[in-house]
């Protein structure tokens, strides 16, 4: 019961910044979560069915490549059909591909600029709650004719749970943030490779 009551009185002292910081957290991992299943829908197989449509560019099996692609319920699937079909000239295939590419990455991406900013601003929402309850701490101790210094030490402790609460909020939310970023850009880099070798393929057709 006593580890109880000292949290709740901990948790009263923080106020309305710990409350809030609570709240943060659970939007936090709700959208870490959120992104993370998306992640494992829109990218699920994708760089083996990058690699079978390279082949069977390479092959000339371009109808084999297109099937494979409508077959396909990843994101990757618009890029490649985007990059078979449509306009017959190489830089206005390629503008589009490079559009669907786009398309695509933008919609890994949404929700990455609100995790930045959470990983960003939590500790200094954390620092302003502790510096709120230290100033409240020596007024609180100012007030109280007599008092001992252990006034102020509960005080700061008290106080320090904010800092606390805002690292725990940023840490996962930096690395979330740092772990999406990274599978987009090799998300990216390996349509872009594909429709450079898909357009090879296509020229080379032409050609002969």
């Amino acid at each position: 019961m006593g580890n109880q009551a000292g949290l709740k009185d901990i948790l009263v002292a923080g106020g309305p910044i710990l409350i809030g910081m609570l709240i943060l957290s659970v939007y936090c991992v709700a959208l870490i979560w959120e992104r993370w299943k998306f992640f494992s829908r829109a990218t699920n197989g994708y760089k083996d069915f990058l690699s079978r449509v390279r082949a069977a560019a390479a092959a000339g099996k371009l109808q084999d490549a297109a099937a494979m692609a409508k077959s396909h319920k990843g994101l990757s699937s618009s890029v490649v059909l985007a990059t078979l079909t449509g306009p017959t000239h190489r830089e206005e295939r390629q503008r589009a591909a490079e559009r669907a590419i786009g398309r695509a990455v933008a919609e890994l991406e949404t929700g990455m600029g609100t995790l930045g900013t959470i990983a960003s601003v939590a500790p200094f929402i954390g620092l302003f709650g502790t510096v709120v309850g230290v100033m409240r701490a020596f007024h609180d101790l100012a007030a109280a004719a007599g008092a001992g210094p252990g006034l102020v030490a509960v005080g700061i402790s008290e106080a320090l749970v904010t800092t606390a609460a805002g690292l725990l909020v940023a840490i996962p939310a930096v690395a979330a943030f740092n772990h999406f970023n990274t599978r987009i850009a090799r998300f990216h880099e390996e349509l872009g490779w594909t429709v450079e070798e898909v357009l090879d393929g296509l020229s080379e057709r032409a050609v002969r």
